[in-house]
């Protein structure tokens, strides 16, 4: 289909591929930081819990409100680089993701837990939005999902890394801080010499009544296409790499078991986005990820309190596998539909439904069994209809074709 073209770079000459795949890789290399910097506190948790005596609620709502900062960090992020450049915005949010983190360096009272969480989670969506948008103005579908994939590796790898730092010794939780804060500062030190001779892209706004209509169809289309699949990317993930863990008990130190749990799940999830490239499932990998989804949520629903780890590891790849399609599917999904000139903003508005799911382990941990059993429910029936509803539109429509 035809899409606007009234933003950013003009075709580049074969001359210039060179340069956009250097800017495409510090594009990425600022994508890793971000999803390390903003999931490696999953694995310092519970060694943050025992040293200040926080009960699970308070360190659940510590984690949770990480998504209260990166929701309008999304929608802002995404809107503000489509008038102001992908460069610009995506390097503001780095910054304020490592000030967040350096604050939380330099104490772990529970005051200032939850600004710097706020502040991670503030700077991380500026980030997010911005960066996969850049990434698909580069690369096109490609450039979509290996933001995707790429963000997840670092969601994947900081709290495993995290984990092993945190179980080394007394000074782990704030060598771990440390460490993020850095990567994220030397990500954006790439990114700046990588981008210095780059023109600053920015939107076109003088559209006539034609360009205005495909505008409104393309954005209508983009997200009935790429929304129903959004819950089930960090829903999938959280009870992977939260409220699983806390249910397993595995002899092994506890960050380092949340670590574990984190980099199972979110390799699962970058796996499978591989696997489905080089398989060429097109979309109805889709399909797959948000059946995945709702098998999973029946299985923990009728599962015991107390999993066995033989038990848990088949849910915790099910998750993975869920997640990681969800999000690949949903990024292409936009890419293809999108106009060029708000594809800023709708990622962020995708982006911004996926982490709906981060307040589920909050959720689940203040409803009791009983809640927990009927929000897993209701949420398997949902994931359902968006399975079966995608299958039949795919069948009248094909979308795209890979």
């Amino acid at each position: 289909m035809n899409r606007p073209t009234s933003l950013l770079r003009e075709p580049q000459p074969a001359s210039a591929a060179p340069r956009v795949n250097v800017e495409f890789g510090a594009v990425l290399a600022v994508l890793l930081a971000t999803g390390w910097v903003a999931n490696h506190f999953v694995a310092l948790m519970p060694a943050i819990s025992d040293r200040q005596h926080l009960s699970t609620a308070t360190l659940d709502a510590i984690f949770g409100i990480y998504a209260v900062g990166l929701l309008p960090g999304l929608l802002l992020g995404g809107r503000a680089s489509d008038a102001l450049g992908r460069r610009a915005v995506a390097l503001t949010g780095s910054a304020t993701a490592a000030a967040g983190t350096v604050a939380m360096l330099l104490s772990q009272q529970p005051d200032v837990l939850t600004v710097g969480r706020l502040t991670v989670g503030i700077g991380v969506g500026l980030t997010m939005s911005s960066g996969t948008a850049w990434a698909s103005d580069l690369k096109g579908p490609a450039g979509a999902a290996t933001a995707g994939a790429v963000l997840i590796v670092g969601f994947a790898v900081g709290p495993f890394a995290g984990g092993l730092i945190t179980g080394a010794g007394e000074p782990g939780v704030q060598m771990s801080f440390a460490v993020a804060a850095v990567l994220v500062l030397a990500a954006m030190t790439v990114a700046v010499l990588a981008t210095r001779r780059s023109p600053t892209a920015v939107a076109d706004e003088s559209r006539g009544p034609a360009q205005e209509t495909a505008s409104r169809q393309g954005i209508t289309r983009a997200l009935s296409w790429a929304l129903p699949l959004a819950p089930w990317v960090f829903a999938s993930a959280t009870l992977g790499f939260v409220t699983i863990p806390a249910r397993v008990h595995t002899g092994l130190a506890a960050p380092v078991a949340a670590g574990l749990a984190a980099l199972t799940v979110n390799g699962a999830s970058g796996v499978i986005q591989i696997i489905a490239r080089a398989a060429n499932w097109g979309p109805r990998a889709g399909t797959t990820g948000a059946v995945l989804a709702a098998l999973s949520y029946a299985l923990i629903a009728v599962a015991p309190p107390t999993m066995t780890l033989a038990m848990s590891l088949p849910l915790l790849l099910i998750l993975g596998c869920a997640s990681g399609l969800s999000l690949r599917e949903g990024l292409i999904d936009l890419e293809a539909a999108a106009p060029q000139h708000v594809r800023g903003t709708l990622t962020g508005v995708f982006y911004s439904v996926t982490y709906i799911g981060f307040g589920l382990p909050l959720l689940l941990t203040t409803g009791g069994s009983d809640v927990t059993m009927l929000v897993l429910g209701i949420m398997a029936i949902l994931a359902s209809v968006a399975a079966v509803s995608r299958t039949m539109r795919l069948r009248r429509d094909s979308h795209r074709q890979n």
